[in-house]
């Protein structure tokens, strides 16, 4: 199960259906917790700090007699991890992650109920010091959304991505559902994945709580001259008061927990990534819970 986690961030961070141009920057920290094998064995510890931040850009836009866009848009997406590890955590996972890419996306309509969306891009996913031509991943993807209702899509297709040597292409969903007004909801699977409710108290005013949110980083590693790739998988949940400090931009704090920060280490091959697949067989070790807090910026064009 774990590894279908890992693959799921791989292919979805990609995929962002907006069509107003966006920034979002964020600086995350996740105190220090145990590292521990998957015996229980005590591996020493480690703490995260992350930069990331993340631009949608439409650059046309066309609505057809229905009002449904037709659209195509650039995505810039980047983080930059800091792990600050004790005993032997340090000898399983680097020491820095930098990922920064790419996308570009086009979206249209199909009929009053289908869309296609489809993307393409790639990034640098690397160890700062180990950038070299393996460390440029090619992601990409075709989904073709549902809506079931007004506030409800749903969508599958394939994803794209050469993260385990040779391209793979792999069965992907998108769900998105939200109810609007003085009181949120939303559960969202699309660029990550994020379920939470909120309640606005004013013009300015938002508290979110944050029940679940998926993310990850992944680094190309040579380890004794192989070719290895290190999937990092974090969920927590928190609670986040946004505040408004002018018509376009916000304000925002999180305070929570990160229950699960795994990580695997496998070797880039069809052979492993299959022989893995459902049965867990490479390297998966996990940190314990840890406290999670953040500060981020977004601005809406």
């Amino acid at each position: 199960m774990k590894k279908i986690l890992y693959i799921s961030i791989l292919f979805i961070w990609a995929i962002s259906i907006k069509l107003q141009a966006q920034a979002d920057l964020k600086t995350e920290y996740m105190t220090p917790s145990s590292f521990k094998s998957e015996d229980g064995e005590n591996l020493g510890s480690g703490s995260l700090y992350k930069i990331s931040g993340r631009y949608d850009l439409p650059i046309s836009t066309k609505l057809n007699s229905l009002g449904q866009p037709t659209s195509w848009m650039v995505s810039l997406a980047g983080s930059y991890g800091i792990l600050q590890n004790d005993g032997a955590a340090t000898s399983f996972n680097p020491d820095k992650i930098l990922n920064a890419g790419i996308n570009i996306t086009y979206m249209r309509p199909l009929s009053k109920k289908w869309m296609l969306v489809s993307t393409l891009g790639g990034g640098i996913y690397s160890s700062p010091d180990e950038i070299g031509a393996k460390s440029i991943l090619v992601n990409g993807g075709a989904i073709f959304m549902y809506k079931v209702r007004k506030n409800f899509d749903l969508g599958i297709g394939l994803g794209l991505t050469n993260s385990f040597g040779p391209p793979i292409v792999m069965p992907i969903a998108v769900v998105n559902w939200h109810l609007s007004g003085k009181y949120e909801v939303r559960a969202n699977i699309s660029n990550g994945m994020k379920i939470y409710g909120a309640m606005k108290l004013n013009d300015k005013f938002k508290v979110k709580l944050v029940a679940m949110e998926m993310d990850g980083m992944s680094a190309v590693m040579d380890i004794d001259g192989q070719s290895m790739i290190y999937s990092s998988l974090t969920i927590k949940s928190y609670l986040s008061p946004e505040y408004k400090i002018g018509k376009h931009s916000t304000l925002y704090m999180n305070a929570g927990g990160a229950w699960l920060r795994s990580t695997s280490l496998t070797k880039r091959s069809l052979k492993d990534f299959f022989n893995n697949l459902f049965h867990d067989k490479d390297r998966n070790m996990d940190f314990y819970p840890a406290g999670y807090f953040a500060i981020g910026f977004k601005y809406k064009f």
